[in-house]
């Protein structure tokens, strides 16, 4: 074996010679920005992430319908902030996993694929720099993306469709001032979280050495996460789950936000980003790069090894899905039914007529499943389901009205979707005292319980 194919096989750096210096992180990270900044697919992908939300906020202002089912996509015609965060949902959950497999899933395994390591790692620089230096490539080129798609969404939201109030998720209403800060704070959680799949993106191209499962692998797991986080109710696997950082801004939209969601956001997302990344690590400092570690029949090995590995923690995250604790009950529902609806009522008086609502009326909301278990009482009623009725009344003794029943559509991420009968509070446009049409806020919104 010759001295340079010693070097890089081995599992510890071999010390510089007297009189040479190794090229330093700074070096190494330069040398990557300027192979990915020649690359045509970052410039397109670069351009995509600032076309794509303008387009969006365009279509937003002129379209007559809206994406309802989206978290504030309802509200995405009437102010530039719900524009942006409707942009926001599809980017946590697809954009930042797309981007994290376009620019750091080939950033190892392009190596193996141009046989380019004994060069790299006998004459230009050590693997800890080096590792440093792809890891922090591919690290800013997702973040100027997922950013780049922030800003646009917000501008073009704020141009396109405006700077009106926003309707935050406990109906209340959120002046644009504050409104500005709080979506800028949402897309840093969620720029903080695709941190994670960045790591996960650099695990994969040094586990695979293939940049195409490297590349797609991200996008996958967000896809697995999403469908789990579609069923986990249970506490102790949301707790774990990588996509409930991208849910955590959620809660700063409600009356009352609670920090420890934000504090267990960050912590997570830290958390798969040490895990992810020191892992990446591990792996290439332990590889062999010129003995039977580097046969093309390893590599296939590892790659399903890694595949079987998913699959089966991805059924034992099923499993666990309803275990432990669980936020989503009647009572709690009732309780920020009750509230949404209010602040709803006082925001639709206020835009209907011009003056200050009255705040002093007293809600109640109880809430049932039509699914409920024998044995099981409607105030004990648990879990996420579209089959959720809640009745809420105006409990003021001069109050001639009646009882109020809306269909509710709880999600296991605590946000949810109320439907009200059009007899009871009108059509989806109702018209001010002055003719004008607006979008009724009571025919159908959105609310969330303030939990990850």
């Amino acid at each position: 074996m010759s001295t340079a194919a010693q070097t890089v096989a081995g599992t510890q750096e071999a010390p510089a010679p007297i009189g040479e210096r190794d090229p330093g992180v700074v070096v190494a990270l330069r040398v990557e920005l300027a192979k990915l900044s020649s690359q045509v697919s970052l410039r397109i992908v670069l351009a995509l992430c600032a076309i794509v939300p303008a387009v969006f906020a365009i279509v937003m202002r002129v379209a007559s319908s809206r994406p309802a089912d989206t978290l504030f996509g309802r509200w995405a015609g009437t102010s530039g902030f719900a524009t942006s965060l409707t942009v926001l949902n599809w980017a946590a959950a697809y954009g930042a996993p797309l981007l994290a497999g376009l620019f750091a899933g080939d950033m190892f395994a392009s190596e193996d694929r141009h046989d380019t390591w004994k060069t790299i790692l006998s004459r230009s620089t050590s693997r800890s720099r080096l590792f440093v230096g792809k890891a922090l490539a591919a690290a800013l080129t997702v973040w100027v993306g997922f950013g780049l798609i922030a800003v646009v969404s917000i501008v073009a939201g704020m141009a396109a469709v405006g700077s009106a109030p926003l309707v935050g998720l406990s109906g209340q209403l959120i002046p644009a001032g504050h409104a500005l800060g709080l979506v800028v704070a949402s897309w840093a959680l969620s720029l903080l979280a695709s941190t994670a799949f960045v790591a996960l993106g650099l695990l994969l191209s040094i586990a695979t050495r293939s940049g195409s499962i490297a590349m797609l692998g991200p996008l996958v797991v967000a896809i697995v996460l999403q469908l789990l986080e579609a069923i986990a109710a249970g506490r102790i696997v949301r707790s774990v789950l990588l996509s409930t950082p991208f849910d955590a801004w959620h809660v700063l939209f409600t009356d009352s936000a609670a920090t420890s969601v934000i504090v267990q956001s960050i912590a997570t997302s830290l958390g798969y980003t040490a895990l992810f990344g020191g892992a990446a690590w591990y792996l290439l400092r332990r590889r062999d790069f010129a003995g039977v570690d580097a046969v093309p029949a390893r590599r296939r090995r590892a790659t399903m090894r890694i595949g079987v590995a998913l699959a089966a923690l991805s059924a034992v995250l099923v499993g666990l899905s309803g275990v432990g604790p669980t936020a989503l009950t009647a009572n709690r529902l009732g309780d920020s039914l009750a509230t949404t609806f209010g602040n709803l009522a006082e925001v639709r008086y206020q835009w209907q007529t011009g003056a200050k609502a009255d705040t002093n009326i007293p809600w109640h909301a109880t809430c049932t499943r039509g699914g409920t278990a024998a044995g099981v009482t409607p105030s004990t009623a648990t879990g996420a389901g579209d089959d959720w009725a809640c009745t809420i009344v105006d409990t003021r003794a001069s109050d001639g009205a009646g009882p109020t029943v809306l269909d509710v559509t709880l999600k296991a991420n605590g946000c949810y979707q109320v439907q009200s009968p059009p007899g009871a509070v009108g059509t989806l446009y109702v018209n001010d005292d002055k003719g004008r049409p607006f979008l009724n806020p009571l025919f159908a919104f959105d609310g969330c319980l303030g939990t990850p």
